[in-house]
């Protein structure tokens, strides 16, 4: 599989029983990140947890449902941010189909985090600026008390930005738009549904074609930071 290309080309797996096809895209042992696709069909799914040290974040993309945890119950509906930690089981219920970008990692004990917020609506989120006209709206962080990672959105105009690199590791599903990435000079084109992962320090540019409008990206990242910290190379 190449570094590049849309999650429906990994093929899905799901336990006995369970409800919730799941494609693994991306998995980095020694940053502890995994990226997945939920696909989650009618019924209620079996109980999931991150695991002991571990935290997951999962972002709707499209979809009505309910989240089960902690004795709470939650609608999911496209772009509603949901974050889990440690043991905490979840289940979740549809009568349709949801579908969820799941990035999971390990927890970070000694980073000082905020209340742990289990939900946000991306709609609720003030947007920020970051370079070349580019924005963002953050999601998770440990001002919400996710230790492990930031979780946000970014949405890029058709302005080209200088070879770059981060001084994180970052898992980047494609939400909406096209577009180009380059990544170590090997460049291939984006879409909705288009996933890649950009290991710190990894020289890349992201690149929007598809003229007026934005390409946006969901981006999961450790350690936690400001989506916004780059360096040109």
């Amino acid at each position: 599989m190449s570094r590049v290309f849309h999650y429906e080309q990994v093929r899905p797996s799901c336990m006995d029983g369970d409800t919730i096809d799941v494609r693994e895209t991306h998995r980095d042992d020694v940053t502890g990140l995994r990226q997945a696709v939920y696909h989650v069909r009618a019924g209620r799914s079996r109980p999931r947890s991150p695991g002991a040290g571990r935290l997951e974040t999962l972002f709707v993309l499209s979809g009505d449902g309910t989240l089960h945890v902690n004795g709470e119950s939650h609608p999911l509906r496209a772009e509603l941010a949901v974050l889990v930690v440690g043991e905490d089981a979840y289940e979740i219920t549809t009568d349709s189909e949801v579908v969820l970008v799941s990035v999971s990692a390990r927890q970070q004990p000694d980073v000082v985090c905020g209340d742990y917020r289990p939900w946000i609506d991306l709609a609720d989120q003030v947007k920020q600026d970051a370079v070349s006209d580019r924005e963002y709206q953050t999601l998770f962080d440990p001002g919400t008390g996710c230790s492990g990672v930031t979780q946000f959105v970014g949405y890029i105009p058709a302005i080209r930005t200088p070879m770059h690199y981060h001084p994180y590791s970052e898992m980047v599903f494609v939400l909406s738009g096209t577009g180009q990435v380059e990544i170590e000079g090997s460049t291939s084109t984006i879409g909705a549904g288009s996933c890649f992962y950009l290991p710190a320090g990894v020289h890349h540019l992201v690149e929007n074609l598809g003229g007026e409008g934005f390409l946006r990206l969901l981006g999961v990242f450790v350690p936690a930071g400001s989506p916004s910290e780059n360096s040109p190379v």
